[in-house]
């Protein structure tokens, strides 16, 4: 028996979307740009009166057309949606419960709109702190984007970008402290030699200070290398003979925010002073 593949938007969340929605005009070039034409709905009668459709109305026919079972698309409804946020919560008439609906609604089905919860934001501000912190940003920002592109269309390409990141936020780290890694180390090297560098691997945590911060170094450091292994497993990585398979979104998400908080904080640790601790 085939099973069928479940909608990842829900109900709830097209009609908060089309809700935002302001003129055609917006709306249009909203959706062109995610790769998505609005498909207008035909004006009716009842009675004697003509009833034309609203925005709302043209915006959430063309979206329940879509397949929203499919990530890429799902990915580009998401993306049209924030957009429609942004224009919406600029308007000085703008009803702040339509917003909250909207992100309600998001999150339930697994895709919060917030900063707090979007790995598309964290990504992008850990770009903004690479940027701010290293002399040259240019191979993060390279990994970051490609981690973007991945995150909701491969599943096991992120999982891959994800170790990727790790990789390239420890050799900024190094080359900045000026440590230039030569060859092909793997991601444990990588990873503590950064950290040691830094004075922030758990083994160099002061004995006198706080045992739970040694132990969230410890977990922190671990975190980054299970990335790695992840990325053997289930990754894109080392030309697998068949194709990989049992990858969720879930999973590579999971990664994507360990990479992230591993690169996050090694950039703060970067940003103090050299002879910084713990």
């Amino acid at each position: 028996m085939t099973e069928t593949k479940r909608a990842l938007l829900s109900s709830d969340s097209i009609g908060a979307i089309a809700d935002i929605t302001g003129s055609i005009a917006d709306a249009e070039r909203v959706l062109a740009a995610v790769g998505i034409t609005l498909k207008r709905r035909p004006m009716t009668r009842h009675e004697d009166a003509v009833i034309v459709p609203s925005t709302s109305s043209h915006v959430s026919h063309t979206l329940r057309l879509l397949d929203l079972t499919d990530v890429g698309v799902v990915s580009a409804v998401l993306q049209a949606a924030a957009r429609f946020a942004e224009i919406y919560e600029a308007q000085p008439s703008a009803d702040r419960g339509r917003l909250v609906r909207l992100r309600h609604c998001l999150a339930l089905d697994g895709f919060p709109l917030d900063p707090t919860g979007d790995p598309i934001a964290a990504i992008r501000a850990l770009g903004l702190a690479a940027s701010n912190v290293l002399v040259d940003a240019s191979a993060i920002r390279v990994e970051l984007a490609r981690l973007e592109r991945s995150l909701d269309e491969d599943p096991s390409l992120a999982i891959g970008k994800a170790k990727n990141l790790i990789e390239a936020t420890a050799k900024a780290v190094l080359l900045q402290r000026g440590r230039p890694v030569h060859g092909s180390p793997n991601v444990p090297t990588l990873v503590n030699d950064a950290m040691t560098a830094l004075g922030v691997h758990p083994d160099q945590a002061d004995a006198t200070g706080s045992p739970v911060v040694r132990e969230m170094l410890a977990g922190l450091r671990d975190v980054a290398l299970k990335v790695g292994t992840l990325r053997n497993k289930l990754g894109d990585g080392h030309g697998p003979t068949s194709a990989v398979t049992g990858v969720s979104a879930k999973e590579s998400r999971l990664a994507v925010r360990a990479a992230i908080a591993w690169s996050a904080y090694m950039l703060d640790a970067l940003s103090e002073p050299a002879a910084n601790s713990v």
